[in-house]
């Protein structure tokens, strides 16, 4: 019996693999498919090796400008720098939302800056088509395709008569939708496969082989687990339908809703159900809450004036040069340290915003494929919202203890000279470079494990919707023919 079972399966799977074959549809499609692969490799390249390039570029000449500086440690504060956001090919596999939310995080004493200067301010028109990158043509095209080769595989047997023949010779609905279901499972893996495999040798090239290889395997994974779920979805679509006109616009109906009207639908929900403060306010309350204090009734003026006597106090002088240390770096570093609590105060807010708006979209790929594939396959390439969070924070305690050392370095060392006190190259050179940290993977996967079970969970879900319409809709839908 399992011979024969084993018999039958190879004999159903090589006669679809046959009629995509012969099939100039399925072919040139294919083909397309591919082109638009190879095309997308040289785009993905060229935008790595510019991108990380000038990156590289600015990075080298905004070290040269701030080693070879001679200033007050505090001038030199608020000369400042800049921090660039790193990028590595997973970010140009997936770009996600790094086009909207800027790369480049301003130093600069006094100030807390936001993240700014993103590619969408400068290339708007690109912008609302979207870059041809691996991540549009694996979410957007692939299942566009997949879908049409599946939603009329069974509607096709129906039309040609061969489906009749099936049935005589004692094949059952259910190996012949499960065969359907397969072979244009494997087709589709075919095709990417040399895709993910050229991304893992060049991510091995890349020296970041150890950070991003893991993550491009689950990125692999989910889309295994999205094509799985469009073939099965394609198949039962075939199964119930009797035309292959009206499979295949079910079919057109089912991508669009999942893959444009839902997830707009979502974002416009989320983005209104959770508004934003403006950036305008935002600044006016950060001000407000220094220059009166986050309780509106401790000014700036008699905060100053209270903590140098507390200085006064504890050295036990009278007198503020009688300290032995240069009074106005330790000044400058208080209000420092109290604009930057009036920040994060404040931020905190608009954290809690974005926060409730990233797990509505997460709680709403439960009922969108699509929106889980979209927001699993950004985690993992580095390119959401969580890992944009994560550069700025990385980035605001690096200029927080940036801006500390130079204060200290002026209260400190600056006491007893005579006129200006500067710093030279010598000292400006020893200062360490911004260093990123990439999340843990698995940090990343349990923040998207949502998406994770969202995807198995309608796997699952057409896998018994299958099963429950093996037995009636072929025939049924044959009669009907």
């Amino acid at each position: 019996m399992r011979k024969e079972s084993f018999a039958t399966w190879q004999m159903l799977i090589k006669k679809e693999f046959l009629l995509n074959y012969r099939n100039k549809t399925v072919l040139i499609s294919a083909i397309a498919i591919w082109t638009l692969f190879i095309v997308a490799t040289f785009c993905t390249l060229l935008n790595y090796h510019a991108s990380h390039k000038q990156r590289l570029a600015a990075n080298a000449l905004f070290r040269q400008q701030w080693a070879h500086q001679q200033r007050n440690p505090h001038d030199a504060a608020h000369f400042g720098t800049y921090l660039f956001k790193p990028i590595n090919l997973l970010n140009v596999f997936d770009s996600g939302i790094n086009d909207y939310t800027g790369n480049t995080y301003r130093i600069e004493a006094h100030i807390q800056h936001e993240i700014s200067n993103s590619e969408a301010e400068h290339n708007d028109t690109s912008m609302r088509f979207g870059n041809l990158s691996f991540a549009l043509i694996l979410q957007f095209l692939v299942p566009l395709f997949l879908l049409f080769i599946t939603s009329t595989s069974i509607t096709s047997e129906k039309e040609s008569g061969t489906l009749k023949m099936l049935l005589a010779q004692g094949l059952v609905s259910r190996k012949i939708m499960w065969a359907k279901v397969w072979t244009n499972y494997l087709l589709i893996i075919v095709i990417i496969l040399p895709v993910f495999l050229i991304m893992a040798l060049a991510i091995s090239f890349s020296g970041d082989a150890g950070l991003l290889l893991g993550r491009l395997l689950w990125i692999f994974a989910t889309c295994l687990l999205y094509y799985l779920l469009i073939a099965l979805l394609g198949t039962i679509i075939s199964a119930v339908s009797n035309h292959s006109g009206k499979a295949l616009l079910s079919g057109l109906c089912f991508w669009i809703f999942m893959s444009i009207i839902f997830p707009k639908i979502v974002t416009g929900t989320a983005s209104r159900s959770y508004p934003l403060m403006s950036r305008a306010v935002f600044s006016d309350l950060v001000e407000q809450g220094y220059r009166n204090g986050l309780n509106g009734k401790d000014p700036y003026a008699a905060r100053g004036e209270r903590y140098i006597n507390s200085l006064l106090k504890k050295y036990q002088v009278d007198r503020a040069e009688a300290l032995p240390f240069n009074i106005d770096g330790l000044t400058l570093q208080f209000n420092e340290d109290y604009r930057t609590l009036a920040f994060n105060h404040y931020f905190k807010v608009v954290q809690n915003r974005f926060d409730q708006q990233q797990r509505f979209l997460s709680l709403s790929g439960i009922f969108d494929p699509f929106l889980s594939t979209k927001r699993l396959s950004m985690a993992l390439a580095g390119s959401d919202f969580y890992h944009h969070e994560q550069f700025f924070k990385q980035a605001q305690i690096y200029r927080n203890h940036l801006i500390r050392k130079l204060n200290m370095q002026l209260a400190i060392h600056g006491k007893d000279v005579k006129g200006e006190y500067l710093v030279g190259p010598k000292y400006f050179a020893q200062m360490k470079d911004f260093s990123y940290q990439l999340p843990k993977l698995s940090t990343v996967l349990q923040l998207e494990k949502i998406a994770i079970l969202s995807l198995i969970g309608w796997i699952l879900l057409l896998i018994l919707l299958l099963h429950f319409i093996t037995s009636r809709s072929l025939a049924l839908n044959y009669a009907a023919v």
